[in-house]
């Protein structure tokens, strides 16, 4: 045998070896255990440069179609997820808890300021002023007809025997004048509701409606609800969903948050070893060993079995067992 065919041999065992290996739990089980204790004490964050992660995040965020190319994923997902939720008996109350509805409404409670801009954006808005006009309108039309506050106007009191077709004839022009009148003092009225909005949603009156809105929805039932929209609502969402999604995280706005979100979470594993963080998220070597390791044994089979583990592998090695060196020791190793 001479050296090319010795160093073609030797690569076929190793990649057979390997194959073997990476389907083996224990071997998963060492090399997460191993790794760990490589790491030892040194800090998270440290492994990582956060300028060159967050540059590589934007980019993606700025040039990649992530969600969008994922659609026929998430809509068949996300079918299937609507599917099994409509069989599930789950209530309101069984998801979120009484204690932790509790503590979102704490934390809720705070925002006051934002609370009463919310109010002031919604009542200024064109939609709520023509409606609120329109409203009123119709109050004092209904009123005039139905409370024959016409009836002592000279005149009309005849009429009144005719029906409200006839009242309604009788006043004649005063319809426009009403309606100006009140396009002209729709904001006045709406600062009003507004501070009256304000004084009546207190901490504690938005505590008792949270908590009345709550035992009312607690033992309701999602899938209920679910079974009364339409059956292509996946269908129809998804699409736009995911062409939202992109968008978004293309502006400007989002690009900058994720950046800052990137350099404030390494900063933060700077105060974190490896060992410790595993520790405080409830992992142990145990656990790695029951659940982790023999996942990761078996998905190397799966790539096994659909012939993709043998090429990965073979690129991972590399060119050593066709390069000279190699072929100079094993050259040596036959006696030239």
């Amino acid at each position: 045998m001479n050296a090319a065919d010795l160093a073609a041999a030797l690569r076929a065992a190793h990649v057979a070896h390997a194959r073997e290996r990476l389907q083996q739990k224990t071997y998963w089980q060492t090399q997460l255990d191993d790794g760990v204790k490589a790491l030892g004490k040194t800090p998270v964050g440290a492994l990582v440069d956060a300028e060159v992660l967050a540059t590589v995040v934007d980019d993606w965020l700025a040039q990649v179609h992530t969600t969008r190319g994922l659609e026929p994923v998430i809509l068949q997902v996300a079918e299937a997820v609507r599917r099994r939720a409509i069989d599930e008996p789950a209530t309101v109350g069984e998801l979120l808890e009484e204690h932790h509805f509790e503590a979102i409404l704490a934390q809720a409670l705070r925002l006051k300021p934002l609370r009463e801009k919310a109010i002031h954006a919604c009542l200024n808005h064109p939609l709520v002023s023509d409606m609120v006009s329109e409203m009123l309108y119709t109050g004092i039309k209904n009123f005039l007809l139905e409370e024959n506050a016409l009836a002592k106007l000279p005149g009309v009191s005849s009429m009144m025997k005719l029906g409200r077709k006839s009242v309604g004839r009788a006043m004649g022009g005063l319809e426009e004048p009403i309606r100006d009148y009140l396009r002209h003092n729709i904001r006045a009225t709406l600062r009003t509701g507004e501070q009256w909005l304000n004084a009546q949603l207190t901490d504690r009156r938005i505590a008792e409606l949270a908590r009345d809105g709550y035992r009312r929805l607690a033992p309701l039932r999602p899938a209920d609800a679910l079974r009364q929209a339409p059956d292509d609502l996946v269908a129809q969402t998804v699409p736009h969903a995911v062409v939202i999604a992109d968008e978004a995280a293309r502006l400007e706005y989002s690009r900058a948050l994720v950046n800052a979100g990137v350099l404030a979470a390494v900063q933060a594993l700077l105060d974190h070893d490896l060992p410790g963080l595993l520790k405080a998220m409830g992992t142990t070597p145990k656990q790695r060993s029951k659940v982790l390791a023999p996942a990761l044994a078996s998905g190397a089979r799966v790539l096994d079995e659909q012939g993709v583990l043998t090429p990965w592998i073979e690129n991972a090695l590399g060119d050593f067992y066709d390069s000279e060196a190699c072929r100079g020791v094993l050259q040596e190793a036959l006696g030239g």
